[in-house]
């Protein structure tokens, strides 16, 4: 049985973990959601302008009033700036896993960042509220999202494609498991 808890402060060595602020917007907006970069790779959109990131902000702030799906800020300790955002949640397309996806800002690749908060996040998933079946998966222009999710455990299980929110990009991606 699943004991869902919402978006909780999570911490690890070097990263603090936890819900987005409006505040946080400045932030978000210049370290990864107007990065093109960063957003060739993501099911969203470059952010124009900081109003998108505001309206995505409070809709990630109303998603997570449902206690079963999770966002997290992925936020550095040592300068309390917000660098990235990883999140969980049903998978439509199978729903007995648990999709995750992640995102960070380019001046923070290669860092471990992402890996560190990958762990985090499944440790808690796995160990606080009882997901044992996961998902995630990367487009295939980017295999160093492959090596984060293959350093937690993730499996690459098949080739498969997935588009934008908007609909008007497609992506040939990877697809992994990893089942506890």
């Amino acid at each position: 049985m699943l004991i869902h808890k919402g978006t909780v402060l999570l911490e690890t060595e070097r990263l603090i973990l936890r819900g987005l602020k409006l505040e946080d917007a400045p932030n978000v907006f210049k370290n990864w959601t107007s990065d093109k970069e960063v957003a060739k790779f993501m099911r969203w959109n470059v952010h124009t302008d900081i109003g998108v990131t505001e309206q995505w902000m409070k809709e990630c702030e109303e998603i997570s009033k449902d206690k079963s799906r999770y966002e997290w800020g992925i936020v550095l300790k040592e300068t309390k700036e917000p660098i990235g955002s990883i999140g969980a949640f049903i998978n439509a397309e199978e729903p007995n896993r648990y999709e995750i996806g992640y995102a960070i800002g380019k001046k923070y690749w290669g860092h471990g960042y992402a890996t560190e908060a990958l762990k985090c996040v499944m440790d808690f998933l796995v160990n606080e509220v009882g997901i044992k079946h996961f998902i995630c998966s990367h487009a295939k222009e980017n295999p160093a999202s492959g090596a984060v999710m293959r350093h937690v455990g993730f499996v690459y299980i098949k080739d498969g494609t997935y588009q934008s929110f908007d609909g008007l990009r497609k992506f040939e991606n990877k697809v992994y498991y990893l089942d506890i």
